[in-house]
């Protein structure tokens, strides 16, 4: 058993419940002692030998319920809950998602007519960073046993997390990764490589992939993303470049809006991008290129990718289930508190 931090704690909830007990033996106490109200008999002796009928023997069962009662709705109060961690061998892939954060990510890939369409409809239409988001989420929903790890890159890269089991964690950070989080007057796809070889360093797994989700042409990188890809290709690592992005021009967002219309102003703008690069890491890594065009595309490549590869075993931690057990206490406490009322208004009910 175990209690939540922003629960009233295990600690806490003692000390209330030794403070209900001390009050509750008080007031036995008092009563106990004090003189209680009676009236006068003209015949005393007539009562000699009379025993207490069983109403005077529960005279103190209402103050035994609700002291129960309010123990039980403190326990429930500190949010006790039975967590299980325990370390399971499981069949998984070690995958290391490298997603570029550029600018460029904020391109709209849609014809002039569907843009028109979208917006005199009163919607704005997805970016491709808003569609790969939407994807990596529905990729990380559908995993069960293969560890994912991100590692985001513009202008630099970063780990966004390590490779994990806990799929919650990584869609609350995806939920909160917005365009602008890091500097992206950039691409360095090569730096973005070395940091996700690195993170399958110390990987058991006999899969070990990195999955490459770009849309521009390298530059900036403080390392070749050749070398990168040949480095990870004598590691056993498999890299799979996919260029996100249509062939032709593409919409680009700018931070005007129509004066008429209210809606946000679009330029058209040449896609620079690389694919002979992309081609030749694929090929040096032992991994396969792929063009997405739009989401389903991108979807699509994602399972392609999966499908093909047999699954390997790893030890790891799996997330830590919890189970909430307050009910367990707060449903019974509310029906002592309910007898309570019921008893001393009815059977036990006490009269001046």
């Amino acid at each position: 058993m175990i209690w939540p931090t922003y629960g009233m704690g295990p600690t806490v909830g003692f000390w209330v419940l030794v403070g209900v007990a001390f009050i509750a033996l008080v007031r036995a106490w008092r009563r106990r002692w004090r003189v209680a109200p009676g009236m006068r008999f003209p015949a005393a002796e007539r009562l000699e030998g009379v025993k207490r009928g069983w109403r005077a023997r529960l005279a103190h069962l209402p103050l035994v319920v609700r002291t129960a009662a309010v123990a039980l709705l403190l326990i429930a109060l500190t949010r006790p809950q039975i967590a299980e961690e325990e370390t399971a061998e499981v069949e998984g892939i070690d995958i290391v998602v490298a997603f570029d954060m550029s600018g460029s990510m904020a391109q709209v890939d849609i014809a002039d007519e569907e843009l028109v369409a979208l917006q005199n409809a009163g919607k704005e239409p997805k970016n491709r960073f808003t569609s790969a988001v939407e994807v990596l989420r529905d990729f990380i929903k559908s995993r069960r046993y293969d560890r994912v790890s991100l590692v985001i890159f513009g202008k630099e890269a970063f780990l966004q997390f390590p490779l994990t089991l806990d799929y919650g964690v990584m869609l609350h950070i995806l939920d909160r990764m917005k365009i602008g989080d890091i500097d992206g007057q950039g691409t360095a796809i090569g730096n973005a490589l070395a940091m996700s070889i690195a993170r399958l360093r110390e990987s058991e797994a006999k899969t070990k992939l990195v999955i490459l989700i770009t849309d521009g042409e390298d530059n900036g990188s403080k390392v070749s993303p050749a070398e990168m890809a040949e480095e990870a290709g004598r590691r056993g690592i498999k890299v799979f470049p996919i260029l996100v992005g249509t062939e032709s021009q593409t919409w680009q967002p700018t931070e005007m809006m129509d004066l008429f219309t209210g809606h946000r102003t679009y330029q058209k703008v040449d896609n620079q991008v690389n694919p002979a690069l992309l081609e030749d890491i694929a090929a040096a890594a032992d991994g396969r290129f792929y063009r997405s065009s739009d989401k389903a595309q991108l979807r699509k490549d994602f399972y392609d990718i999966l499908d093909e590869f047999e699954k390997s075993r790893l030890v790891d931690y799996a997330a830590a289930e919890r189970t909430e057990t307050f009910h367990l206490f707060l449903l019974p406490g509310l029906l002592l508190l309910l007898l309570e009322v019921f008893l001393t208004q009815t059977v036990l009910r006490r009269f001046p």
